[in-house]
């Protein structure tokens, strides 16, 4: 046991010894911008400079337990190592574009021996080796039995192997069952004959009815149409019966011998067609997406070398055999020179060309050593452009791997320059930094504080040291962000309820509408460390989605779900949005009846701001009727307290708007009276809801009436100015996001 133990401590501390002198190598802060001043540049060996805090104190860190981040040297808490220095990760000087940013210098590259390759576009082609053998087709054999119990007297076909065609004679039974049933039907059609000049109707149909009674029993115990008629030809019952081949092909079982005794029901012979036989192949699960129904796949023989044959996919096993992790496929393959045997082995190797470099559907690869792989996510690392020895650390979703390739889902663009030597060196060096790698994906990132005001922004506090996020000074969320973001949040919130049902479908289709969510939020606005957080947790949702837009059963979808679930928790834990969604954007409770009918009202007032954005005067008053006969369908009735006093005023503004606008006789006048309309309008849309197949935004003109500015509502996010129309089109800014899609 003691010994046992040594060896554990022994290993960890070479890990640990040989992380620490990687890393004592591998970082850089700049090199000459290090000064003897520095207050830790007595214990690095390179001139490295540490993460220091505001207060100007130094960050120490484990490198085995990079979490660990204390103000003062000493002891590691979980390991019991010396605490080193945390080291900076190194920017060269630039302005960091991700958490996961790391810069080399030169000769930090040359000892982790960095390579790059391109990610391209081009058609792959993936080799599958599959061994397997040759079996008989199910659906081309027959058994032959006795159809009535008897004494086998004469067996014609007496070995296996024997080729027969179908109508052959088999074997000759002699059955006391059948001879009595020849004679009922003998006796029966004597009756019917004899009785068929009777004026009794119901004589004749009781002879004819049993008559045929005995022909269907014959029927029933194997006797053929024609055995049957010779039967009634001859007058005589036959204490034999014979017994035919029904099809074509080779004996493969004898079951009895001449003059046993047979039961009803009991095989005498098997027959097998091999014109047509079946491959079963063993398939391995991580070649299984190369494989499909009806595709061809050739394969040999050691029977018939350098002969190639081909069958068509048929069959895929739903199960895994857990012992080989195989799942199995079956060929169907013609025959019909018979050279191929039932039991013989066989090796198939399938092609499948994904797709060739310039066609349409080419898909974007890279090479299998570029990824650092964590089930269906991978870590890569890319050269950042135009700048030297800078690599930067991204999250992606891979597809199937095409021999020395993977392809790429998503998270990667052509062109980019991927790190396939070197990758799992600069993740270590990440990693010990404290910064989100594949080993540790939450690090680096601290909450935000938030200070709510009026104008919905979000001020962030100083990050604490060593986080991977520098202290800034605040900065506050636009609102357009703020505003976007908890919309995404009720996004989620449904997602992840029908997700909790274990509704497939419906989740993948929400999966996708999340997706489009996160895309359609502009994090331009953001400064600093909140842009680097939420280009991290963007990336990880994004990826979430993704994997969850594709998921095939309930058990991968609520592997995905959970995970999603991390990755939105630490994204609202970082920004505050649930706090946000408390003081920003929150909806009055009221009847969804009303709900739609402000949707009309908002529809016909989008129409209104269009004529204005086109200078079409006739259109804007024509809209403007719309407007004021669908706030005449509202029914007020339907609200009470706060939502019925907010609905008053949001009224009265906009009819104090389309008075304005029904009494003016130019376009200058119908432009003032949109003003007190839109206010109206977006203050019951805010307050009280809406439903419409659209979003809403709400956009600011800073130049309208004299630069006193004025807002309006759209459904898109491409500005079409209503108060300067053609003039100043573009004129304008989203402010925020009042209803999401």
């Amino acid at each position: 046991m003691i010994k046992s133990k040594f060896g554990k401590l022994g290993i960890l501390s070479v890990v640990a010894i040989a992380l620490l002198a990687f890393g004592a190598g591998f970082w850089t802060s700049g090199g000459s911008n290090s000064s003897n001043t520095n207050p830790v540049s007595e214990h690095s060996d390179h001139g490295l400079e540490a993460e220091v805090t505001p207060a100007g104190d130094v960050v120490w860190t484990c490198s085995m337990h990079p979490q660990i981040q204390l103000p003062s040297p000493g002891k590691c808490p979980l390991c019991f190592m010396d605490l080193i220095p945390l080291e900076k990760g190194g920017d060269s000087g630039d302005e960091a574009i991700s958490l996961r940013q790391i810069s080399l210098t030169k000769q930090a590259r040359k000892l982790a021996n960095i390579v790059v390759s391109p990610v391209v576009r081009r058609k792959v082609s993936v080799e599958t080796r599959m061994v397997g053998k040759v079996d008989y087709d199910e659906t081309r054999m027959g058994t032959i039995t006795a159809w009535s119990g008897g004494r086998i007297d004469k067996l014609y076909i007496d070995y296996t192997g024997s080729s027969v065609r179908k109508g052959q004679a088999m074997a000759s039974i002699y059955s006391p069952e059948l001879l009595t049933a020849q004679a009922e039907l003998i006796q029966a059609v004597k009756a019917a004959e004899a009785l068929k000049d009777s004026t009794l109707e119901i004589v004749k149909s009781t002879a004819k009815r049993t008559e045929q009674a005995t022909r269907e029993r014959l029927r029933l115990l194997g006797l053929s149409k024609a055995q049957i008629a010779n039967t009634v030809k001859k007058g005589k019952a036959s204490d034999h019966i014979t017994i035919y081949s029904p099809m074509s092909g080779i004996v493969i079982k004898k079951d009895v011998v001449e003059g046993v005794y047979v039961k009803t029901g009991m095989p005498i012979y098997t027959i097998a067609d091999l014109s047509r036989v079946w491959v079963i192949l063993e398939v391995y699960e991580s070649d299984l997406p190369w494989i499909k129904m009806g595709m061809r796949v050739g394969f040999t023989t050691e029977a018939y070398p350098g002969k190639d044959f081909e069958g068509k996919v048929v069959y895929i096993d739903p199960v895994v055999n857990e012992k080989t992790r195989t799942i199995r496929i079956r060929l169907e393959v013609p025959n019909k020179q018979m050279k191929l045997k039932p039991g013989m082995f066989v090796r198939a190797v399938n092609l499948a060309e994904v797709a060739k470099k310039g066609d349409v559907g080419a898909q974007l690869v890279i090479p299998s050593s570029a990824p650092l792989i964590t089930g269906k996510r991978a870590v890569v690392y890319i050269a950042v452009p135009n700048k030297s020895g800078v690599y930067e650390g991204r999250e992606i979703v891979l597809g199937p791997r095409a021999g020395d390739y993977y392809i790429v889902k998503y998270g990667l663009e052509e062109g980019e320059q991927v790190v396939t030597n070197g990758n799992f060196k600069i993740d270590s060096a990440v990693q010990i930094i404290a910064k989100p790698s594949m080993m540790n994906q939450e690090s680096g990132i601290k909450p935000i504080a938030h200070d709510h005001d009026q104008k919905s922004t979000t001020d962030m506090a100083e990050m604490g040291s060593g986080s991977g996020v520098k202290a800034q000074p605040k900065n506050s969320l636009p609102p357009i962000f703020v505003s976007k973001v908890v919309h995404l949040k009720n996004s989620f919130d449904k997602l992840k309820e029908v997700a909790d049902s274990d509704n497939v479908i419906e989740s993948r289709e929400l999966f996708a509408e999340f997706f489009k969510s996160i895309e359609a939020i502009n994090s331009s606005g953001l400064k600093g460390d909140t842009s680097l957080a939420w280009k991290e947790y963007s990336m990880l949702l994004r990826n979430d989605a993704v994997l969850g837009s594709g998921a095939k059963d309930k058990d991968r979808l609520k592997k995905i779900t959970a995970e999603t679930a991390k990755h939105f928790m630490r994204l609202d834990m970082t920004f505050g949005i649930s706090a946000l969604a408390e003081s920003v954007g929150k909806v009055l409770d009221t009847p969804e009846e009303f709900r739609v009918q402000l949707g009309k009202v908002f529809t016909a007032y989008s129409a209104f701001t269009d004529a204005l954005a086109a200078d079409n005067l006739q259109d804007a008053h024509k809209s403007a009727a719309m407007i004021s006969g669908e706030l005449k369908k509202v029914n007020s009735g339907l609200l009470t307290g706060e939502p019925h006093q907010i609905w008053s005023e949001s009224i009265e503004n906009m009819n104090n708007g389309l008075d304005a606008i029904r009494n003016s006789k130019d376009i200058v006048g119908v432009r003032v009276g949109l003003e007190p309309l839109s206010y109206g309008l977006a203050e019951a849309v805010d307050k009280l809801g809406i439903v419409t197949d659209k979003p809403v935004y709400e956009l600011f003109c800073p130049m309208a009436f004299d630069f006193k500015g004025a807002k309006w509502l759209q459904s898109d996010e491409d500005i079409r100015n209503p108060y300067f129309g053609e003039t100043m089109l573009k004129c304008g800014e989203v402010e925020r996001q009042i209803k999401g899609q």
